[in-house]
């Protein structure tokens, strides 16, 4: 009985109670923490009232009266190029994300499963990559963009665009999956090739699998890029037809002929209904690809 009560006097963790100096400091986190949410969250609130406020003008009003409208998103729709800036963006991200994704899975395999001449050589130099803004480069993109144009006619800027975003993303991903695919033991490798499995149906039947998680967290990323940026597609996108959602949508507060900021939170807001859609569907592969692969049989 003895032993009982004295375990009974014990805490149920091995975390003590929080002295003064830990209250303070939790504190003070709970006040930093609600002051960043507020800060995030603020903005998105405005946004989402002026894109429905019929009351708006030209320019954001917000400390004024609420009317519930569409007419903001009926001018994006009909008075602008937006459904074609959505088309561009989108066949740029999803082009995008499946080239950076057949590439990136090859070369995370091979730096993870293979040992050749150069490999730290080139890892040490896919690091230093990272380091070079891609706008460093726009001299050498149009003079590629040219030599290339000459030889293909039909080669377009956009086509251009998708090869930036696509050797962007390479480098840093290939690093990223090869650490992912290090954690993975090669007993399962070893494993696959008794069974008379080639170093290809390894690649796609045990390894892949077990690596859809982070494949699927790439994916993401890379359709992202193409909706977030907007100094590349307006430096080499000439013409509004061919211009991505954030290129397009800046000329609605930058050029007063077209000046409509209601229509631009409008359109920003209509933005994120793409990324949301691919997240959502990313996230059943970032569920199911922990439980498959690994398996064999």
């Amino acid at each position: 009985m003895g032993i009982f009560k004295k375990k009974n006097d014990l805490y149920l963790s091995d975390k003590q109670p929080l002295t003064l100096v830990g209250k303070i400091g939790l504190l003070l986190s709970y006040i930093v923490l609600i002051i960043w949410s507020y800060a995030i969250l603020w903005p998105l609130f405005q946004m989402v009232v002026s894109a429905f406020n019929g009351e708006q003008g030209k320019n954001l009003m917000l400390n004024g009266n609420f009317e519930f409208s569409f007419k903001h998103f009926e001018y994006l729709f009909n008075e602008t190029l937006y459904l074609r800036w959505v088309a561009n963006t989108i066949f740029i991200a999803i082009t995008t994300a499946i080239l950076t994704l057949i590439i990136v899975s090859f070369t995370g395999f091979a730096y993870s499963r293979y040992r050749f001449k150069g490999r730290k050589a080139s890892l040490m130099t896919i690091m230093l990559i990272q380091t070079i803004p891609a706008f460093a480069g726009i001299t050498a993109y149009f003079t590629m963009h040219s030599i290339i144009s000459s030889v293909v006619p039909s080669f377009s800027r956009q086509m251009m665009l998708i090869l930036i975003y696509s050797g962007g993303g390479i480098a840093g991903n290939t690093f990223i999956l090869k650490g992912y695919l290090d954690s993975i033991s090669t007993e399962l490798d070893d494993a696959a090739k008794i069974d008379g499995c080639s170093n290809m149906k390894v690649y796609r039947l045990i390894i892949m699998p077990i690596a859809r998680p982070m494949l699927a967290i790439i994916a993401l990323w890379s359709f992202i890029g193409p909706f977030m940026d907007y100094l590349l597609p307006k430096v080499l996108l000439t013409s509004p037809e061919s211009y991505t959602l954030a290129a397009g949508l800046f000329t609605l507060v930058n050029n007063e002929r077209s000046l409509n900021q209601p229509a631009f939170a409008a359109g920003g807001l209509l933005t994120a209904v793409p990324i949301v859609i691919m997240f959502i569907v990313l996230q059943k592969q970032l569920v199911s690809g922990l439980s498959k692969g690994s398996v064999k049989g």
